[in-house]
């Protein structure tokens, strides 16, 4: 089972409204990972250089929050603002089903059950938001930071450099983009 939301993690007036098992699908470089002696085969699988981080997925009224299970090589929480997301694909083909969440500058795959009632769900949420609300979110997620994750981390026997992960900062990059976007024209 994947790291649960914990209610101390939710930001001022945040509610969870879906919750999905999901692999978040990382580049094995970017996240500062070692390569696995077996990973000259994944592109069978379309996870050439990629490894599926295994967690869940919550959906909540302001965030999409990626937690890993605790076993994977990387660990740790991520978000994504619902008012930075620019668009939300189904990119599945064969039997292995994705979604693929961009923001203005970073892309999310996710590999998840379900997607047309999860892409239904962020497509409901995202679109609603005023430049108020926005700057309001951007305030309360400043303040509350630690609420957000500290992105994905390697662990640290199979890092190369635990502290240059640009997963690390993930969380950082999003709350930086939604500032951008609650900045008055």
């Amino acid at each position: 089972m994947g790291m649960a939301l914990r209610s101390s993690s939710l930001l001022t007036g945040e509610e969870v409204r879906l919750v999905k098992k999901a692999n978040a699908v990382v580049r094995v470089a970017e996240a500062g990972l070692t390569r696995f002696s077996h990973d000259q085969a994944m592109w069978m699988i379309g996870m050439h250089g990629s490894e599926a981080i295994g967690g869940q997925l919550h959906v909540t009224n302001y965030r999409l929050v990626f937690c890993s299970h605790f076993f994977n090589r990387a660990t740790g929480r991520f978000s994504i603002f619902l008012p930075a997301i620019s668009a939300v694909r189904d990119t599945s083909w064969g039997i292995r089903r994705q979604i693929e969440v961009s923001t203005g500058t970073h892309r999310f795959t996710f590999i998840v059950w379900g997607i047309p009632a999860l892409m239904a769900a962020i497509e409901d949420l995202r679109r609603h938001w005023t430049s108020e609300e926005v700057a309001w979110l951007a305030e309360t997620a400043t303040a509350e930071r630690a609420k957000l994750g500290e992105g994905l981390v390697p662990r640290r026997s199979q890092a190369f450099s635990p502290n240059t992960s640009p997963l690390a900062f993930v969380g950082a990059a999003g709350l930086m983009e939604l500032l951008e976007l609650s900045r008055p024209a």
